[in-house]
């Protein structure tokens, strides 16, 4: 196998046809145009080969979109997109309910520290994108907690993730790593760090009590030791709208693998119905919408926690969302997002006191 590009230009027809040739082993490739990247935590690129249609090519794409590292933070973001190429790889094959891109192509090279997969283009398939602009409907969200309550109830406390076990290499979910995993979750605590986001508009958008940099580590460090309680699932952690898709048929799928870990169930439902709802919709359907998921669960075989004790699990994971979305960088997401999600969850913070809960 080629190196794995890590500039545009490296995303050539030979090294496009020798990534596809495990599943199409005579593949040629005589071009391959390079469309406009979609640059954020990862780079995605829309590609179009020009087959050599006399020699298997049968069944391939007329579009690809090629993901990876190709931005100037590749190797701070590396492990994403590493964690991404495995899930491809390992995870996605097995999945029985959840809808994601089908892949052609998943690899990661640590001494690069760089890692590519190469998916289906969901355009030509006709699906929307969701985005934070458009919040949903009660009935889609209620079909975006049935696709989680899939993904979790299939490695609900599974033994997988023990010791040598095939998921042991799945990370528990934790807010603010320790030493180099947390390099970049804790450089956004830096004081002079969180002050600029605080100037941003984002801030402007939010309570002035959530620019309490103390505070809000403190509640994130309570946060860590919270998360490590309670059943264990596989999570997506990063489902905000923008994450989502809905297919031709208006059935939901999930983009963007970049940060699986196993962790508590209630990480992935508040920061999907609190990043995807109105305020005030979120305010008045949250309740039914849980008791939704916890069915949902229930429907796959887990015995679910009370309504009650998933109530204050899911208060609890407010702060969670508030953060990262009050710290996230601009190269990662338009300021226009950051300033909607972060108020969303500024909202929710202070209906579930979510500080009183985790701070007393």
């Amino acid at each position: 196998m080629n190196r794995l590009p890590i500039a545009l230009e490296q995303i050539t027809a030979a090294w496009l046809a020798d990534a596809l040739r495990p599943t199409h082993a005579r593949v040629v490739i005589r071009d391959v145009a390079i469309g406009d990247a979609m640059h954020g935590t990862a780079t995605k690129v829309r590609v179009r080969p020009t087959y050599d249609d006399t020699i298997d090519a049968k069944g391939l794409p007329s579009t690809l979109i090629v993901k990876g590292g190709f931005s100037a933070h590749r190797e701070l973001m590396y492990r994403e997109y590493m964690l991404e190429s495995r899930f491809y790889a390992e995870l996605a094959p097995r999945l029985r309910e959840m809808r994601v891109p089908g892949s052609l192509y998943a690899a990661h090279d640590d001494a690069q520290r760089q890692a590519i997969v190469i998916l289906n283009d969901l355009d030509p398939l006709g699906a929307t994108f969701c985005r934070v602009q458009q919040p949903l409907s009660y009935d889609q969200a209620a079909a975006q907690l049935d696709t989680l309550a899939s993904l979790h109830a299939q490695w609900w406390e599974s033994a997988e993730f023990e010791p040598g076990g095939p998921l042991a290499w799945i990370d528990a979910l934790d807010p603010l790593p320790e030493g180099t995993l947390g390099t970049y979750q804790r450089s956004r605590l830096q004081p002079e760090v969180y002050a600029e986001c605080m100037a941003l508009p984002r801030g402007v958008a939010v309570s002035r009590s959530f620019h309490d940099r103390d505070r809000m580590e403190r509640a994130m460090e309570r946060l860590r030791v919270v998360d490590r309680e309670g059943p264990k699932c596989l999570l997506h952690t990063d489902p905000h709208l923008g994450n989502w898709y809905l297919d031709r048929d208006g059935r939901p799928g999930l983009l963007d693998w970049q940060s699986v870990r196993k962790g508590p169930w209630s990480h992935d439902l508040n920061y999907c119905l609190v990043s995807s709802l109105d305020m005030l919709d979120r305010r008045a359907w949250e309740r039914a919408l849980l008791q939704h998921y916890l069915d949902a669960l229930r429907a796959r075989g887990v015995t679910p926690p009370t309504f009650e004790a998933a109530w204050q699990a899911y208060r609890t994971q407010t702060v969670y969302g508030l953060y990262y979305w009050l710290v996230n960088p601009v190269e990662f997401q338009v300021e226009v997002n950051n300033c909607a999600v972060a108020a969303r969850f500024a909202f929710a913070a202070i209906d579930h006191d979510t500080f009183g809960l985790l701070l007393g």
